[in-house]
């Protein structure tokens, strides 16, 4: 029903760890390709992540790790997002990383003799950067401290856990001695929550109690089951277990007729920068206004999400009070008067795709998308479920 955790599935892709491939999307399975063709190396690689910034990066820091020379390369929107917050911290370690313009990939790896202890302090806070740090630990075998003054995902820290790496946490530090090897073993990864918001928006906005089963409840994820409390809206968790160092649950929604708008900002946003589209549009049928800051990084995803969110917004309502800041934006809600067919451009982005399907399930209006294949990188089953649970 739900795809499993796509951040879980792409680190065990590039660890070589096995598991559930029966229902993934395109970036996993572009990562998963990738790690394969690395594990084979031959001189001159190339490897094509497609639209998996998320592998681009991990596989970044594992390669350099590696002491190998590689090239990667992604399609034209992966090409448009920054991988210098990657590079520059690797090159401190001691990396030869190329990219273009100092910033875009191609990202050439040349061979680099990493030091044998590095201490890194994030300057904002990323599971992918960290991530990328300790996997090239890993790959040199040599030891890293991270210093996370606000915490992220630690997807990679609990499966480098359960595959008993040398790894602790003391304090805000984390702690990796990549001279153990890991052990590999299956891994059974639950549900994406980030997928799952969707559904739980969905069953929100048409009243529906569709429950979503096996769905990923680790604590670094679910910020946005707070949000929704906070709207008037209430998710259930049932038959909560932990296997492979994840915990999952079954979730299903409660809500009150009306939902309330929200401001977001600070050290919530990281743990909530995904769902901030969705949370856009669950605001758009609020009775206040909804209120996001502190969340620039929405600028440099698939899309600029700040920018085409509201410009789509903008089309879907044309009476919706919009203020768009360099860091987020203040929406304030509207009766919508507009039932003509809307089209909403998605800039290959699954998340505005997604987003705005969900939006018209209240309002009963048609929308038109420019792109539908784009939802295939993470949620392949997505209007399949759609038009068999609401339509």
């Amino acid at each position: 029903m739900v795809p499993i955790d796509k951040s879980i599935a792409q680190r065990c892709a590039v660890l070589g760890l096995d598991f559930d491939k029966s229902i993934i999307g395109e970036d996993i399975k572009n990562t998963l390709s990738a790690a394969k063709a690395f594990a084979d190396y031959k001189r001159d690689l190339v490897l094509n992540l497609g639209n998996s910034g998320t592998g681009m990066r991990l596989l970044t820091g594992f390669i350099t790790g590696s002491g190998k020379e590689c090239t990667l390369i992604g399609d034209e929107s992966l090409s448009k997002r920054p991988m210098d917050r990657i590079a520059e911290p690797l090159k401190g370690w001691g990396a030869d990383i190329e990219l273009r313009e100092h910033k875009f990939s191609p990202i050439k790896i040349n061979p680099s003799n990493l030091q044998e202890q590095f201490i890194y302090e994030l300057k904002i806070p990323s599971a992918q950067i960290k991530s990328s740090l300790l996997l090239a630990a890993l790959s040199s075998k040599t030891k890293i401290e991270i210093i996370e003054n606000i915490p992220s995902r630690d997807h990679t820290e609990r499966v480098l856990e359960e595959c008993e790496a040398d790894i602790r946490r003391e304090g805000n530090r984390i702690i990796l001695d990549g001279k153990k090897d890991i052990v590999k073993k299956y891994i059974d990864i639950p549900g994406d929550f980030s997928s799952a918001a969707y559904l739980l928006a969905a069953n929100i906005l048409s009243k529906k109690t569709n429950r979503l089963e096996n769905v990923g409840v680790n604590k670094t994820r679910v910020a946005f089951l707070e949000v929704l409390d906070q709207m008037g809206a209430m998710v259930m968790i049932h038959n909560h277990s932990v296997k492979s160092n994840e915990a999952r649950a079954d979730l299903v929604t409660s809500h009150n007729d009306e939902l309330q708008g929200v401001t977001i900002d600070g050290d919530r946003i990281p743990n909530l920068i995904d769902e901030i589209p969705l949370i856009a549009v669950l605001s758009m049928f609020a009775k206040s206004k909804t209120i996001v800051r502190d969340a620039k990084e929405l600028r440099y995803k698939e899309s600029d999400r700040i920018s085409l969110l509201l410009s789509n917004i903008r089309r879907f309502n044309p009476d919706i009070e919009i203020k768009e800041f360099d860091d987020g934006f203040e929406i304030e809600p509207a009766e919508d008067k507009n039932m003509e067919i809307v089209k909403i451009k998605t800039g290959g982005d699954h998340r505005m795709a997604m987003s705005f399907m969900v939006a018209s399930l209240r309002s009963g209006k048609k929308v038109e998308f420019d792109d539908m294949e784009c939802v295939e990188t993470s949620f392949p089953s997505f209007f399949d479920l759609i038009e068999k649970w609401y339509q």
